[in-house]
């Protein structure tokens, strides 16, 4: 153990792919904790109708998020990663300007267009008119996250990624405390409508922002004195570099963002064929979508983490032509990713009705966890692929393929939810993911000679997991009846805790893991 733990220290300290995945991963795993409890706290203070129109309009904030925001801080990242690397911070910091401008102007305009159409987008797009006070509420928080997104740009091409984690984090704290007080305090009442719910959306939104904004005021300060540079460019060379970069990743995300909105949309839609009530089709859409899913991206907090870091790493190995590194670098990465994936879908596979039930007092959640079990791997390994394939330049094959298998999901929706309900929709979400893993995994191969060893990755791992959740679920039985007066939810954090701490040893002490020759 001592050994294991000296390992990951000094991996921690000289590489900066794991330095910035545990960063990422410390921030976001906390961020979630909390964003899980906002989730509780909101089905109890709003309920599973008002949830649904709650999630009904993040597929327009996603919209507004691609436009204002998304290409434009990956575009920064890599201006500001590469120009640093010439020692040309001139250039770097201009670029953060232009991107900062850019972000406002957008910010401000889509959030007034958005707030100016908020009837006709809910009743003609969201098909929801009941969105209308959510929607002209989150409009507030827009030009914040568009600014704030600049601002995570320029630290994460420094590779100063604390920046960001501590940025999201204080984001959840604001979002739940202000709005739990909110509640307790303020605005106390019977009943509470989803628009409250937003308000702790823009809270969170502000808190980040100003935080953001803080960490490059100090940053700034500390570093005054100006490193020794090139000539800087000029403003037209550097709008237009920054222009070629952002504008093809912000029209593919905003693409591929419109086409999830739809299925997002269509969900509740097609569910009301199915239901025959408004009412129980947005009950249903809120505990798959408000509970249960966000439960199973919990653990793509890693993968999300590792896929961040390994953008930049993956280029630049690319640029100086270093196969080995990564072979190295894609292999154990999948491999980490696969170890997550198979150790998630067993913990939600045998644990899944015992965690809706302790969490959310709710069957249905529970057993959405159990279908949804099998998608873990396939999801984290997708995530990390597209990581990988845009790092080696090919962006636009990797577009297409999700937007295959967005098609792929939206066709189940429209021809199997509305004869089995949401659980078409989950046949979809596993059709489209396998196939889009797959397909990822081929065209790395044809550039990279990536190798995973079924019995290493896959078999032993899944045999060990399998029979170690198997006892691990009788003894969480076991201590719940040992110990009634202890809530289940810490006895089901506890045993999954020690379940993956046992389960994960062997395969980190063996030279199987990502923390060794990465």
């Amino acid at each position: 153990m001592n050994r294991i733990i000296h390992h990951i220290q000094s991996r921690f300290t000289r590489n900066l792919v794991i330095k910035g995945t545990l960063i990422l991963t410390i921030t976001g795993f906390a961020t979630r904790i909390i964003g899980f409890y906002n989730r509780i706290f909101l089905s109890g203070l709003i309920g599973a109708k008002e949830l649904g129109i709650y999630q009904l309009i993040f597929p327009l904030y996603m919209v507004a998020f691609s436009l204002t925001t998304f290409g434009n801080e990956l575009a920064l990242t890599k201006l500001v990663s590469e120009y640093k690397s010439r020692n040309d911070m001139a250039s770097a910091n201009a670029f953060f300007k232009i991107c900062f401008l850019i972000n406002l102007i957008l910010g401000l305009s889509v959030s007034t267009i958005i707030y100016q159409n908020a009837d006709w987008l809910c009743i003609h797009v969201l098909n929801a008119p009941e969105c209308n006070d959510c929607l002209k509420v989150i409009c507030i928080g827009i030009p914040f996250l568009s600014m704030k997104g600049a601002v995570h740009g320029y630290f994460l091409g420094l590779e100063k990624s604390g920046v960001h984690g501590i940025s999201d984090f204080l984001e959840q704290i604001a979002k739940v405390f202000v709005l739990s007080f909110l509640a307790s305090y303020v605005c106390v009442r019977n009943h509470y409508e989803a628009s409250f719910a937003v308000w702790g959306i823009v809270i969170g939104e502000l808190a980040a922002f100003f935080y953001s904004m803080l960490a490059l005021f100090v940053h700034h300060f500390r570093n005054k004195t100006p490193s020794a540079s090139s000539a800087p460019l000029h403003n037209q060379q550097l709008m237009r570099l920054f222009l070629k970069n952002s504008i093809p990743l912000t029209t593919n995300r905003l693409a591929l963002t419109i086409l999830q909105s739809m299925e997002a949309i269509m969900i509740p839609t097609v569910l009301l064929s199915y239901y025959k009530s408004s009412t129980l089709s947005l009950a249903a859409y809120g505990v798959f979508s408000g509970m249960a899913f966000p439960f199973i991206m919990f653990p793509s907090t890693i993968t999300n983490s590792l896929s961040t870091m390994l953008l930049p790493a993956v280029s630049s190995a690319r640029s100086k032509l270093n196969t080995d590194y990564l072979k190295r670098l894609s292999e154990k990465s999948l491999h980490f990713c696969l170890l997550i994936g198979l150790f998630s879908s067993t913990v939600f596979y045998i644990f899944g009705p015992a965690i809706g039930q302790a969490f959310f007092q709710s069957e249905e959640a529970g057993h959405y966890l159990f279908q949804l079990s099998l998608l873990c791997p396939f999801i984290y390994l997708a995530t990390t692929l597209a990581s990988i394939l845009n790092g080696l330049g090919f962006a636009t094959h990797n577009l297409i393929l999700t937007i295959i298998s967005t098609v792929i999901r939206i066709s189940f929706i429209l021809f199997t939810v509305p004869k089995i309900g949401i659980s078409g929709y989950i046949i979809g979400l596993f059709v489209g993911y396998v196939f889009q893993t797959f397909a990822s995994l081929h065209k790395i191969q044809d550039i990279i000679p990536v190798e995973l060893h079924f019995m290493k990755s896959v078999f032993y791992p899944s045999v060990t997991f399998i029979l170690l959740g198997g006892i691990a679920f009788l003894g969480y039985q076991k201590l719940l009846s040992l110990f009634s007066g202890i809530p289940a939810v810490a006895l089901l954090i506890v045993v999954i805790g020690v379940y993956g701490t046992i389960g994960f040893l062997p395969f980190l002490h063996k030279n199987t893991g990502i923390l060794k020759h990465s």
